[in-house]
């Protein structure tokens, strides 16, 4: 594979030339605003009463953020196979700590526990994009196992027993939708490119944008709420959480 070969796989690029993608290119702020709104929310609860500082598996969620636009960014300006490299990685990064993260803060798993279920979901991710992958128009294949992986998630919350998970699932339901209208203008753009040139994948930035800032929201506010209902220390991430009385 030439890692300088030029990549054409949306409308919008009509050339080679570095600026040949600006609304796509553009589009990626999005991710960047996303990474911004969640490093003011964790910058707040610092110097609020709890004042704590987040852990790894919260923090690390702003740079992965912004690394998503950095990494798209290069992709659609320079439009090379290494650059797809970039755009692609941050994004199964994110959605793999995130699902670790998630695993730990809402259900009490411990470390090695989480990693499993990361594990598992790989599986699924690899099995899927084998089997289903290439009937999907324009490589979506990759990204419904993360459209389920969101509903699930919803169901899950708000079938809940515990009111502070159910509290969670209207935030995860409205991130699913996001990212279903998000893979299917992403989906679509190849097939509107006679009638509208720029084409439907700014919309996958933008929505999907707004699905990491609210995946990401979810997260901190739960951790935020289990840790100032905490007056001890935290329990260590590797730690099970006590089992809910209720």
């Amino acid at each position: 594979m030439n890692l300088y070969e030029h990549v054409d796989q949306y409308c919008e690029r009509a050339s080679t030339a570095f600026w040949a993608e600006p609304v796509n290119a553009l589009s990626n702020l999005s991710f960047a605003v996303a990474a911004w709104a969640i490093w003011r929310m964790l910058a707040r609860h610092r110097t609020g009463p709890a004042g704590r500082k987040a852990p790894l598996s919260i923090a690390f969620t702003v740079p992965l953020a912004a690394s998503i636009s950095l990494g798209s960014f290069a992709f659609h300006t320079l439009g090379t196979r290494w650059a797809q490299v970039l755009d692609v990685a941050p994004i199964a990064l994110f959605v793999l700590w995130f699902l670790g993260s998630y695993l730990h803060w809402f259900h009490g798993l411990s470390r090695r526990r989480a990693f499993l279920g990361v594990v598992a979901f790989i599986a699924f991710l690899a099995t899927f994009i084998a089997v289903v992958g290439p009937y999907v128009p324009n490589r979506s294949g990759t990204y419904v196992p993360v459209l389920l992986l969101l509903a699930a998630l919803t169901v899950v919350l708000r079938t809940s027993r515990d009111p502070g998970l159910r509290v969670h699932a209207g935030t995860f339901g409205l991130a699913t939708v996001s990212f279903t209208g998000a893979l299917l203008a992403r989906t679509a753009d190849e097939s509107v490119c006679s009638d509208f040139p720029v084409g439907t994948h700014f919309l996958w930035h933008l929505l999907d944008g707004l699905v990491v800032y609210l995946a990401s929201l979810a997260l901190v506010r739960h951790w935020r709420t289990r840790t100032s209902a905490t007056p001890g220390p935290v329990p260590a991430e590797g730690a099970e959480r006590a089992p809910d009385p209720r």
